[in-house]
């Protein structure tokens, strides 16, 4: 399989390499730099002055950006997703094969997951709150997310055959749930599963959808 492009991946250091100006630094820093802290914290005991020190910052720019230790989650939340989906766009561009862009969206994605494994833990804490309540801002952003699979793959048809049964947003909800488990289960148990393995298991289910190339 032809690696994916650099853009949109996570360096080996973690950091995220993104094209010259299409991400605020000073957003892309700060949002690193509370990754960090949460991985090793936990994003309860994170603070809005402990993300600024890290940063090199103000605690105003923190505010700035993200607002207050609330509002601050949810921002972090908007703004990793948007890192995803972008992830997921420089991952396939210039691939025609639909396929071939989902096989380097889902491996772009779990190496970005990977690299940031505070947003994980930030996930996983919003979808299992002390109150037992759920975050509003994490259900909309999961739909950001597969509203951008959906579309790879809608994308499918141009090439393949496909199953009638399921719909293709079900399709998309499984490579989704599949890749951040996958992530999760590498983070929180230290599997020695690749990245590449990973996606194999989550291209079973694209696989298992194509019933064959469409001849035209």
């Amino acid at each position: 399989m032809t690696p994916a492009k650099n853009r949109g991946t996570t360096g080996e250091s973690g950091g995220i390499r993104r094209r010259p100006g299409r991400t605020n630094r000073t957003q892309l820093r700060l949002f690193e730099s509370a990754m960090v802290i949460m991985s090793e914290k936990g994003p309860t005991a994170t603070t809005v002055e402990e993300v600024a020190a890290k940063a090199g910052v103000s605690k105003g720019t923190v505010y700035y950006n993200f607002g207050s230790k609330k509002s601050m989650v949810d921002g972090l939340l908007r703004y990793g997703v948007q890192l995803v989906v972008e992830t997921i766009e420089d991952a396939g561009e210039g691939v025609r094969d639909p396929r071939e862009r989902i096989s380097r969206g889902v491996i772009a994605s779990l190496r970005f997951l990977e690299g940031q494994p505070g947003f994980a833990r930030l996930a996983v804490a919003e979808m299992w709150r002390p109150d037992g309540g759920t975050s509003e801002v994490l259900a909309q952003q999961r739909s950001v997310v597969i509203d951008k699979v959906t579309e790879l793959i809608d994308d499918l048809e141009e090439f393949y055959e496909t199953a009638e049964h399921p719909d293709n947003r079900s399709i998309a909800v499984a490579v989704f749930g599949a890749t951040f488990m996958l992530a999760m289960e590498r983070e929180m148990n230290s599997s020695s599963r690749t990245t590449q393995d990973a996606a194999r298991a989550v291209l079973k289910i694209i696989d298992g959808y194509i019933v064959g190339p469409r001849y035209t």
